[in-house]
């Protein structure tokens, strides 16, 4: 687990979840975008795959840290707080994030070293495919996970606010 647990006093996990839920999709939407011309490929597989691994290290570091708040808020709310199924899609997000920056970083190594390896025309096109079906379901998994996050946080929000006018 990260040592760190806040800044400012501000929990670090929803930080650090919004760079995910940034991250991510851009670099998947961006490699579907870029991957419809061969130049485009070439010219924007690195920054696309420097994207991806930052998503991914974001998930990564998401998921550290929602370990920690889980068990600051079990000890200081109890033991039976419920958070439902978002660790495990926390996990599953995590996880589709890392196999997408892994599959982002081979198609920049493809497109590299493609021709010196004298590969067939078609494993880019495998690549690209490969890659784009990994980012749709990396940004499907993070749209899950922080729809059940966002739920544990603001589900209470508007019967407090009406039991307070």
């Amino acid at each position: 687990m990260l040592g760190v647990n806040s800044i400012f006093g501000v929990p670090l996990h929803p930080l650090v979840v919004h760079a995910a839920v940034v991250l991510v999709p851009l670099a998947a939407l961006a490699l579907i975008v870029s991957c419809w011309k061969s130049e485009w490929r070439r010219h924007y597989a690195l920054p696309i795959a420097l994207l991806a691994l930052g998503g991914a290290a974001a998930t990564m570091l998401a998921a550290s840290t929602g370990e920690s708040l889980q068990e600051t808020v079990r000890q200081a709310a109890g033991t039976r707080v419920p958070f439902g199924d978002h660790p495990e899609q926390g996990n599953t997000a995590e996880i589709f994030a890392i196999f997408f920056a892994m599959g982002a970083t081979g198609l920049w190594a493809l497109e590299m070293w493609r021709e010196r390896l004298r590969l067939q025309a078609w494993t880019s096109t495998a690549a690209y495919a490969t890659s784009s079906v990994l980012g749709v379901v990396a940004i499907a998994t993070i749209i899950i996970a922080g729809h059940s996050g966002a739920a544990l946080v603001w589900k209470d929000v508007g019967t407090f606010v009406a039991s307070n006018r």
